[in-house]
């Protein structure tokens, strides 16, 4: 999940779109860069389609380049989101962000996951060798991932659903069933399977994490933290979980919360970048500058040669 307001924009404008048939041109642009989470490895020929959260205008498609780049001019000013799909990786979608055309927007630095594996968690065979699952059930769940693989999401919901109507405690088909309702942009559907996974497997962290993101991208803040604060600590052992839980509270107008959040990022891992990064933009969007300044810093230091460093170098000679 990016859509943080800043005073400068980069410079690269890669993999632009032409595809903006019906689409109201505005002056706006958003770009970024789409990596593997966990390695940071660049996500060529990713699938970004930017549309208007209300639905308002045409959206905008646009691919990835050789690394992980992208751009897309012409956006009016208003609320976007931005839907990430890429073979092998999970769908992702950060947003609404907030686009104005009177000042630019930094580089969105997207991190997604790879897909673990729907068929890993309800792979017909072993359904198939489970006493009393009924052969309907099997089948709905192959043509479902058949139609996800396809980008086919509401029919694959109506797969999952059609399995689940035989398999109604199997946590596995709401997880899948869960992510379709997430890609049709049924956000609190996707939010009430995930709430019952988690109450059959409390322990889950990986359920109470993703539910935590779902629930601040929902706008519930309090359930969001309360989530997260279920979760132990010590079962917190990437950072990326905090910078992705602070970028949702910076998309909330929440600064200073999100800043908490970008600190627990660089607690866990003091010579990664990117916490320093967001915390520095949070502290702009206070009006902390010498603390911005002290976190741009360090991005320097850490990464020199990435990407958010050229960021960091631009905000160094503005804050000045």
């Amino acid at each position: 999940m990016r859509r943080i307001p800043t005073v400068v924009a980069v410079l690269l404008m890669l993999a632009v779109s032409a595809a903006v048939m019906g689409q109201v041109r505005g002056k706006a642009r958003l770009q970024g860069s789409v990596v593997e989470q966990g390695t940071g490895k660049p996500v060529p020929n990713a699938k970004i389609t930017i549309s208007l959260a209300d639905g308002a205008t045409a959206p905008i498609i646009v691919k990835t380049n050789d690394k992980g780049r992208w751009s897309a001019l012409g956006l009016i000013a208003g609320n976007w989101n931005v839907d990430i799909d890429a073979e092998g990786f999970q769908p992702s979608r950060k947003g609404p962000v907030a686009v104005t055309e009177v000042a630019m927007m930094p580089q969105m630095k997207i991190e997604i996951a790879r897909a673990a594996v729907v068929e890993a968690e309800v792979p017909a065979t072993e359904i198939q060798t489970t006493p009393g699952v009924p052969q309907e059930a099997v089948d709905a769940v192959n043509a479902g991932q058949d139609l996800m693989a396809a980008e086919k999401y509401k029919e694959a919901i109506v797969e999952f659903e059609k399995a689940l109507t035989h398999l109604p405690d199997n946590v596995q088909v709401k997880q899948v069933l869960a992510q379709a309702y997430y890609k049709t942009g049924e956000l609190k559907k996707a939010i009430a399977m995930l709430e019952a996974v988690r109450a059959a497997d409390t322990a889950n962290t990986g359920v109470a994490l993703l539910l935590t993101n779902l629930y601040l991208e929902d706008g519930q803040l309090d359930k969001g933290r309360e989530t997260l604060a279920s979760v132990p600590a010590h079962e917190i052992a990437d950072p990326t979980v905090y910078v992705n839980i602070g970028i949702l509270f910076m998309n909330k107008n929440n600064a200073a919360e999100a800043a908490t959040f970008f600190g627990r990022a660089i607690d866990l891992d003091m010579t990664r970048a990117e916490g320093y990064y967001y915390r520095g933009m949070a502290n702009i969007q206070m009006k902390k500058m010498a603390e911005a300044r002290a976190d741009f810093l360090k991005v320097v230091e850490l990464a020199p040669d990435s990407s958010e460093a050229k960021d960091a170098k631009q905000f160094l000679a503005d804050l000045k």
